[in-house]
C-alpha cells in the first residue's frame, strides 16, 4: 500500500475517574469520562471517510478525500427547508460542488415571514411542533427560539358562535370536544375501531352518531351535531384537505404527535430567522434563484460515468444528469435531489422527469394528498375584542337569519373558514383560518374584499353590527403559486387502498454502471426529499428539515460505497 495512505482508528481509549483532567477522584468525573470517550468513537465513525477507511476493501486503496469531495456535483431543486437543510449536511460533509436551483425570487419555499411594522406574520408554516426533532435542535442551538419557552397559540380556541348570533356554552364545546379528542388519542395509540381503508369522515361520524345516540333525551342535540361539523372543519384545515372522506384515518395512527404543552414553538424574530441563520452557513454562489427547473433528463446506463467522476474540468457528457430550465440554462449533475411540492410534481409530472417515472413512483405520488389551507390575517387599528378574548369559532346552524343566507350566497367560499384566532403579542390582529375549496375560490377575490367579507362575518357570527372594516389586511394563496399548488402532504384512502408503500415514494430512481470491472453497481441518480417523504412527521417543518437530512446522509453513504470501488489502486 502507498505510504502516504493513512488510516487512523481509535483502537485503545481510556476512561474512568482517574482520566478526567478536573474531576478525578470522583463519580461525576468517571461518568463524564465514559461519555467521552463515547462520543470520540461516535464522532470519528460519522464522518464517511472514517466509514470507508474502517472497510476491509481499505487495504488496496489509497483515498484522497479532497478531490473526491471536489469533483462530485450535486443538484438539490428548490430551495425550501428540506432543499437547505439538505445542502447544509452534505456541505458540513465536504462536498463543495453543490448547487440549489430555485424557481422562486426567494427561499423558503412554504415559509413566507411577513413584516409588518413590528410584527412577524407567517402566511406559511409557523410553528416547531415538540421539542423532540432535528429543527428544534437547530433553532435552539442558535438562539431562535425564546430561552423560556412556553405553548404560543391559541388555534381553534376562544369564543364559540352560531350564524344566529348565539353564544354556545362553553361546557357543550368542551364536552364534544372531549368526545373528538378520545377518539384522537385512541387512533394515535393505536387502539381503534376502524378498517385499515375507512376514511376520517367515516370513522368520526359513525363514532359520533353513536355517542349521540346514548343521549336522544338531550336537548342539545342539533348544537352538538353543529359542534361536531366545526371539529371536522377544523381536522380539514390541520389536515390540509378538501374533503374528509379523502383522507385515511390510518394516517392519524402514523402521524408521530408531539406533547400539547408545546405543540406550538414560535421563532423569536419570525420563521425567516431560521432562514438566515441556514443561509450564513452555505456558501453565497450555490442558489439560482429564479431559475425554474423545466425536465430533469437523467440516464439509467452509467456508461463512463464512474472513469470521470474524479476528475477536473469534466466534460459536460460526462454526466449522467442534465437539468434544462425555463430561462434556457443547463445545468449538470452526478445526483439530483428533488425537494419540489408534491403539488408541483403532481401538476408537472408528465414533462417533468425524462425518461417518465416508473409506475409504482407515478401511483404513490399519486395516492398522497396535498391540498390547500391558507391564512387570513386581519389587521385592525385597535381590537373590538377584549383582552383576554383567545378567538372566535364560527358555527353553523342549520337555520340561519336572512342577513347569514344573504352572504353566505355572495360569498360561498366563507363556509370553510373554522374561525378567527387572537395573534398572541400583537394585540389587534386576528388569524383567520380556511380550507377545503374555499381556501382556493378565496385567492381569486382582492384583499381588501377579503377583509371586508369577513368583518361582515364576525358582525353576524358575533351579533356585533360596530365591529369595523379591518385597515389592513395580508392573506396567502398558496394554491395559485405554480410552484407549490397547495399546502402540505396527507395519506388518503387511496394511499392504503392501493397498498402504496412509503418506499415506493422515497425511492431514488437508480441508474445502473460498471464499477472499474468490479461489477455492476447500483447508483441513486434522483433522489427525493421533503416533508411528504417523512414517515412520521409528513406535513410538518420539521418533517421537512429531517428529511433533507436524512436524504443527503443517503447519498454519502452511496458516495462511500463509490470510493471504494472506483479510487485509483497504488500498490
Amino acid at each position: 500500500m502507498s505510504d502516504n495512505f493513512e488510516c487512523v482508528h481509535p483502537v485503545l481509549l481510556f476512561a474512568g475517574e482517574a482520566a478526567h483532567d478536573k474531576y478525578y477522584s470522583t463519580v461525576h468525573g468517571a461518568y463524564e469520562t465514559g461519555i467521552r470517550e463515547a462520543e470520540r468513537i461516535f464522532q470519528h465513525y460519522r464522518n464517511p471517510i472514517n466509514l470507508i477507511n474502517n472497510l476491509e476493501s481499505m487495504a488496496d486503496i489509497s483515498l484522497n478525500e479532497k478531490s473526491v469531495r471536489d469533483n462530485f456535483h450535486v443538484v438539490i431543486v428548490g430551495a425550501g427547508i428540506s432543499g437547505l437543510s439538505c445542502a447544509l449536511q452534505l456541505y458540513k460533509n465536504n462536498f463543495s460542488k453543490i448547487t440549489i436551483l430555485e424557481a422562486q425570487d426567494k427561499v423558503g419555499g412554504r415559509i413566507s415571514t411577513v413584516r409588518f411594522n413590528d410584527c412577524f406574520l407567517e402566511l406559511g408554516a409557523q410553528w416547531i411542533h415538540g421539542c423532540d426533532n432535528l429543527i428544534f435542535d437547530f433553532s435552539k442551538a442558535n438562539k431562535l427560539i425564546p430561552e423560556i419557552l412556553e405553548e404560543s397559540a391559541c388555534e381553534g380556541k376562544g369564543t364559540f358562535c352560531t350564524c344566529n348570533g348565539n353564544v354556545i356554552e362553553a361546557s357543550l364545546v368542551e364536552e364534544v370536544r372531549k368526545v373528538i379528542n378520545g377518539l384522537k388519542s385512541e387512533l394515535e395509540g393505536g387502539q381503534y375501531d376502524a378498517q385499515k381503508t375507512d376514511s376520517v369522515s367515516t370513522f368520526f361520524s359513525r363514532a359520533f352518531s353513536s355517542y349521540l345516540a346514548q343521549l336522544s333525551d338531550d336537548s342539545n342535540i342539533d348544537i352538538k351535531r353543529a359542534l361536531f361539523d366545526w371539529c371536522m372543519k377544523f381536522e380539514s384545515i390541520d389536515n390540509a384537505a378538501r374533503d374528509l372522506n379523502d383522507i385515511a384515518v390510518q394516517s392519524f395512527t402514523e402521524w408521530d404527535n408531539c406533547p400539547e404543552e408545546l405543540y406550538h414553538i414560535e421563532f423569536s424574530n419570525g420563521f425567516h430567522s431560521f432562514l438566515d441563520t441556514v443561509l450564513s452557513q452555505l456558501p453565497n454562489d450555490i442558489i439560482h434563484l429564479k431559475t425554474p427547473v423545466k425536465c430533469i433528463k437523467w440516464s439509467s446506463n452509467l456508461n463512463s460515468f464512474y472513469n470521470h467522476m474524479f476528475v477536473q474540468n469534466r466534460s459536460e457528457d460526462s454526466f449522467p444528469i442534465l437539468l434544462e430550465c425555463d430561462n434556457g440554462e443547463k445545468f449538470y449533475a452526478d445526483s439530483v435531489i428533488v425537494t419540489a411540492s408534491i403539488g408541483f410534481l403532481k401538476e408537472n409530472i408528465d414533462s417533468f422527469f425524462s425518461p417518465p417515472l416508473p409506475q409504482n413512483k407515478l401511483e404513490a405520488l399519486a395516492n398522497v394528498g396535498f391540498e390547500t389551507v391558507n391564512k387570513i390575517f386581519l389587521i385592525f387599528d385597535k381590537p373590538f375584542w377584549k383582552s383576554d378574548d383567545l378567538g372566535f369559532q364560527l358555527v353553523w346552524e342549520n337555520t340561519r337569519t336572512q342577513q347569514c343566507e344573504e352572504l353566505s350566497a355572495q360569498n360561498p367560499w366563507i363556509h370553510d373558514i373554522s374561525g378567527f384566532d387572537v395573534v398572541q403579542r400583537y394585540p389587534n390582529i386576528l388569524l383567520g383560518w380556511i380550507g377545503g375549496k374555499g381556501a382556493i375560490r378565496m385567492e381569486s377575490i382582492d384583499e381588501e374584499t377579503v377583509g371586508n367579507v369577513c368583518s361582515d362575518l364576525l358582525r353576524i357570527f358575533l351579533n356585533r353590527p360596530d365591529i369595523p372594516n379591518p385597515s389592513k389586511v395580508l392573506r396567502s394563496s398558496w394554491y395559485s403559486n405554480p410552484y407549490i399548488r397547495g399546502s402540505y402532504s396527507s395519506r388518503t384512502t387511496k394511499y392504503y387502498e392501493k397498498d402504496t408503500s412509503l418506499s415506493d415514494l422515497q425511492h431514488p430512481l437508480y441508474s445502473i454502471g460498471d464499477s472499474n470491472n468490479r461489477g455492476k453497481v447500483e447508483w441513486p441518480s434522483v433522489l427525493f426529499a421533503g416533508e411528504a417523504y417523512d414517515k412520521v412527521s409528513f406535513s410538518s417543518a420539521h418533517g421537512a428539515f429531517q428529511n433533507g437530512i436524512k436524504v443527503a446522509d443517503e447519498l454519502m453513504k452511496s458516495c462511500v460505497k463509490i470510493e471504494v470501488n472506483c479510487t485509483v489502486l497504488t500498490k
